[in-house]
Order: C-alpha cells, then structure tokens, then sequence
C-alpha cells in the first residue's frame, strides 16, 4: 500500500502543500474531519508528477472552515511546522479570491501563491429528474464516495491528525487505475449527470484511460439520446474550466468538435472557428516556465474572435473573479503597449529589461512570447525567465550582511546595486562581488597576509673539476688489504691492492660497485694453483717479490 503522507509531501507543489497544511489545521481545530478527495488522489495513486485538482471533502458545514480563511484575520497567525516537516515558523498563504455556491455547498478558493483548491460539504446528489441540478444531502464520507461519478475519482485520504494519510477505497478504485479504465457506479450515471459524458472523455485523454466494458455501453445509450443538451449554464461553465485548466485544451475541444459535442458547452464556441495552433503554442510557453497557469491564456484564445457580449458572458460565468476576468481580456491591447517598449533600443540592457518585465504579469509576458512574431521579443522574455530571475534569487544579502552592514534602506540599496552590475556583466564572480560590496559600503579591504616562511633546504655540495678530483683522491687514504698467510712483507699487500683498492669520488654519498673484470681478476687470484696447497700468485705480484729480494 502506498505511503500517502510521503506522497502528498513528495508529489504536491510547495504552494499546494502550503494549502493543504493551513486547511487541516483548521478543520483540526473546528473538530472537523478533513479528507483530500477526487482526482488529487486518483494522480497520487496513479503516479502523476504534476496533481491538478487540489480537492477537499470536510464531514460537516465547510463555512466554519472559510471563516478561518479570511486573510486578516490569519496574517498575524503564522503556520507552525507545516512546511513539509520543518520546524520554523511559516506565514500561511493568502487567501486572494473565494466563491462559494450554496446550492452545492461547495466554494472555490484562489490563494496568493497560485495554488488553488475546491471545499466542499461531504454530500450525497439526489436527482429530482434526470439532467436537472442535484440536491446536496449531508452524509458520511463512505456515503459520498459510492455516489461519485468514477470509481478512480471515489477514493480520499484522510487528514485528521489521528488517521492523516489513511486511505479510504470503497469502491476499488485503485484496481481500476491499475488496469487504466473508467468505470461509472450504476447503470444510470450519465442520464442522472450528463457532464460526466464530458468528463469521461476529458479524463480519458488526460490519462490514457479506456472505459470500461459496461460503462462503454452507457455512455453509446446516452450520447444516442442526446442527454448533453441538457446541461444547464452552470454546469456548461463547469465544465468549460475544467477543459482550459487542462494541459492541452486543443486537443480536448477537437474531439469534441468530431463528436459534435460542443454545442452542448456553447453553441457560439461550436459555430466560431477554433485556434488550435494557438492552443499549442500556449501550451510549449507555459511549458517553459515552471508554475505557469495557462488558464487565463487559454480562455482569451477561446473568445479572442468572439464578439464582446458573448465575451462579457462567458468572463462572467467562467472566470468569474473581476480582476482576472479584466486580465484575461485586456491581453491584446496590454501586449502591444509592452511589445513597443520591449523592442526598443530603450531595453537593451538586461537590467533595463529586468526593470521593464518585472512588474507585468507573469501571463501577459507569456501571452507576449506567443503571439509577438519579433524574436527579439520573445528571445528578451525568454531570457528574462531563465536567466534574470534566476540571477535575483541569488542576492548577496549574506554576504553583505556578514561584513557588517545592518539590513536597512542603505542595505538594499547597496544590494539592487550590486543586482544591476551583475545583469550587466560587470560582476563575473564572487571575489569581484565581495570587492565592490566593500566599495559601496565603504569597508576598506583587510590587509593582505604575510606570505609564509619557506623551509630551508641544506645547501648542494659543490661540483668538482678534474683538478679537483685528483687532488680529493690523493688525500684520501685507501683502506690497508689483509695478507694472505701464504705471502710475507709488504708485497702481498701491494699484489692485492690492484683489486681491493677503494675508489673515491666527488660524491661522497654514491657507492661504487667494482666492474665485472676486476671481480673476475681478483677469483683467478685467489684460486691455489693445481697440485699445490700454496694460492696462486699474479705475475704482477711475482715481479714485485722478485724486486723486493
């Protein structure tokens, strides 16, 4: 069984994790069951690097838990150990947007960090008539997940302190994922809820996964009776946003177009003219930027050549928050105001680039790459990414502060000072980044060191000539050779001199071996002659004894 406190600490964004921690905190300390539901553990459980949907489930009224949310009354109210493990204090995220439908209990919320999430009464749908809006009946969560819509989004984990990251499975879903299929709970899911045959082949695409053998049949029943006409606005913005949160909406939105479903969405989408180039080339640019959301990009493609109540409409129900409505279709007038600056000779510099893009948004500047056809605009904003605010994380606050300097106005003065040489190139490295810290605070540089002693080392001898040599060699004695007992005086010491005589040098430390022929020389001279007891005497050595008698 899967570890599923290691995988939501592994899988999810720093910035989900964030969320996930604040609202299990709070709903701890309500006295509320908590549970992560839906598709966040379906991609847990299926092993998907990115989770999209960021899904609670809570066993009671969910306003108890939006009331802790209000951002004021949390500012002051740091997080406790909730960063994945770590023990300092960490101010919970921000909560920057937050719609809540009575109707299905369910609100959605927008935090500052980017991440958003879904909270939403653990409830049991019962359908007056099929098609039409449910009623939401408070239940227990075994209840609410045997009334899902697929058995792989009927999982949750839950997240009370004494049973966080238990795994609750009624429906055996995670067999399921396994063998890669959608399998609907009864027989009449899709008449009931006609969104799910749009979900079905959403998920389907996302996933890899094929329906299942009976669910294939119920949905060929329903789409045969045309049960997709019947979604009421509601659910048609649903669903919408659903599809533009998706990696690859063009995708999505074509199979639609070949089954004729999309009329069922819209009918002023399904009669425009779909741009599924611009589709993709969203999708690559938001792929180069990690984090990046392209819903905002995707719903201006969607509605760019629509007319403007249609684009009011469709603001108004599926982004729905005003300023990111006002964004979303302001992108065009915005990106030509910056296209024109960014080209200019005026941004020439990486700091004056820097000082330009900054400020903007992080999906205009994404809309700007892909649709300005300049590459200097689109290489200045793809450099700007990748390069210019990598360079501002690394920020020599350390630095500066270990020579120091107190952080103040004066300290990051000093500090986008330094910034701008760097993106400019007059800063290579780090000792030339330290140096020009110490200039602008006014710290002189400390003395340079002494350089080290050297260890002495005992002088050379010196060489010597042949002059030199000669005389070293007569004053140097040489050892006295032992007499044989055969021989007497001093001529036998004179006969073996020749052969035992010690060799002196210039240097005094090198040992000289005797050459193969004085070896050989002196064993014919100790060898006894044949038939005789008495050694063998030189001719050499004879001459000398006959000149001493």
């Amino acid at each position: 069984m899967s570890d599923y406190n290691f995988l939501m600490e592994s899988r999810l964004s720093a910035e989900q994790y964030q969320v996930l921690s604040l609202l299990s905190r709070i709903a701890s300390e309500q006295g509320l069951n908590l549970y992560l539901v839906g598709g966040a553990v379906r991609d847990l459980t299926y092993g998907q690097q990115v989770v999209r949907d960021l899904d609670f489930a809570v066993e009671g009224n969910p306003q108890r838990v939006l009331r802790q949310l209000d951002s004021r009354a949390l500012a002051a109210q740091p997080a406790k150990g909730t960063m994945r493990g770590l023990e300092e204090e960490v101010a919970p995220p921000r909560l920057d947007y937050q719609r809540f439908d009575a109707r299905r209990a369910v609100a959605d919320l927008h935090f500052a960090n980017g991440a958003r999430a879904e909270l939403a009464m653990s409830g049991l749908e019962v359908f007056s008539k099929p098609g039409q809006r449910p009623e939401i009946r408070p239940v227990m969560i075994f209840d609410s997940l045997k009334h899902r819509d697929f058995s792989v989004n009927a999982m949750a984990v839950s997240l009370h302190p004494n049973s966080r990251g238990l795994l609750l499975d009624p429906t055996n879903g995670a067999a399921d994922i396994e063998r890669r299929e959608l399998r609907v709970l009864h027989s009449r899911s899709f008449l009931e809820d006609p969104l799910r045959t749009y979900r079905l082949l959403r998920l389907g695409l996302r996933l890899g996964f094929k329906p299942e053998e009976k669910t294939q049949l119920y949905l060929d029943s329903a789409l045969e009776q045309r049960v997709w006409e019947r979604l009421d606005p509601s659910q048609q913005a649903r669903e919408l946003r659903a599809i533009l949160q998706e990696d690859d909406p063009g995708r999505i939105f074509k199979l639609l177009a070949e089954r004729k479903l999309l009329a069922g969405l819209d009918k002023k989408i399904a009669a425009s003219r779909i741009p599924y180039d611009r589709f993709a080339k969203i999708r690559s640019v938001c792929r180069d930027v990690p984090g990046a959301d392209p819903f905002l990009l995707n719903f201006n493609c969607l509605v760019e050549k629509l007319g403007s109540s249609t684009q009011a409409r469709l603001s108004a129900r599926v982004v729905a928050d005003p300023k990111a409505t006002k964004m979303a279709l302001g992108f065009e007038r915005d990106a030509k105001k910056l296209g024109r600056v960014l080209g200019s000779a005026k941004s020439k510099l990486p700091s004056q680039i820097y000082a330009l893009l900054a400020p903007q948004p992080v999906e205009l500047l994404l809309y700007l790459r892909a649709t300005s056809p300049r590459a200097v605009i689109q290489n200045r904003i793809k450099n700007y990414f990748h390069k210019y605010c990598q360079a501002s994380t690394r920020l020599a606050r350390g630095e500066l502060q270990s020579l120091g300097v107190k952080p103040g106005r004066e300290f990051e003065a000093i500090i986008d000072r330094t910034f701008v040489e760097q993106l400019n190139g007059k800063i290579k490295n780090h000792q030339q980044l330290v140096k020009r810290l110490r200039e602008l605070a006014g710290i002189k540089e400390p003395p340079p060191k002494p350089p080290a002693a050297k260890p002495r080392t005992p002088p050379s001898p010196p060489r010597l000539g042949k002059q030199e040599k000669k005389a070293a060699g007569a004053k140097a004695a040489p050892p006295a050779a032992q007499a044989h007992p055969a021989m007497k005086g001093g001529g036998a010491a004179r006969a073996e001199a020749p052969a035992a005589e010690a060799v002196t040098s210039a240097e005094p430390r090198r040992k000289l071996v005797p050459s193969a022929a004085s070896q050989k020389h002196a064993m014919r001279s100790a060898r006894p002659a044949h038939g005789s007891d008495k050694p063998q005497i030189p001719k050499k050595g004879r001459r000398a004894l006959k000149r001493s008698h």
